[in-house]
């Protein structure tokens, strides 16, 4: 299960600069220049702690891929990074297995899994799609 520790530490282990940022056009933002990354966090849209620690989840997994595009250019397509960074993420923290125990305790409504995992329902709802659509795993089974 993933942890704001887990950002925290991943973070400061690969020399990654967390950056409060008010102005972001997003909650979080990662930026990589010349192989130095650097995560901001604007918390005047981060409301609650479930959505910190949504942002910091979806950030790790763009710093742990590489998966960034730039701004500007006709070539990177932005739909790609962001599912690198969150398959990696699923894959590594919403396991097949952490859902089966989810479910296995009776937590099985979207909601109930959100407040299971402590992560937003597009969270919860992505790792879902994937294991379900993009790995063909039934959960019913």
């Amino acid at each position: 299960m993933f942890e704001i520790s887990d950002f925290y530490r991943y973070c400061k282990n690969n020399d990654v600069d967390v950056i409060p940022y008010e102005g972001c056009p997003q909650p979080g933002a990662t930026v990589r220049d010349n192989g130095f990354y650097a995560v901001f966090l604007d918390f005047t849209k981060i409301r609650s702690t479930k959505l910190l620690r949504g942002v910091c989840f979806h950030e790790l997994g763009h710093i742990a891929t590489g998966a960034l595009h730039k701004v500007d250019s006709p070539y990177e397509l932005v739909e790609r990074s962001e599912y690198r960074a969150t398959r990696w993420c699923v894959e590594n923290y919403l396991t097949e297995e952490a859902f089966r125990t989810a479910f296995a305790a009776g937590y099985t409504e979207l909601w109930q899994l959100s407040e299971y995992f402590d992560l937003p329902e597009k969270s919860i709802q992505d790792a879902l799609t994937y294991w379900k659509e993009r790995k063909g795993i039934d959960f019913t089974k």
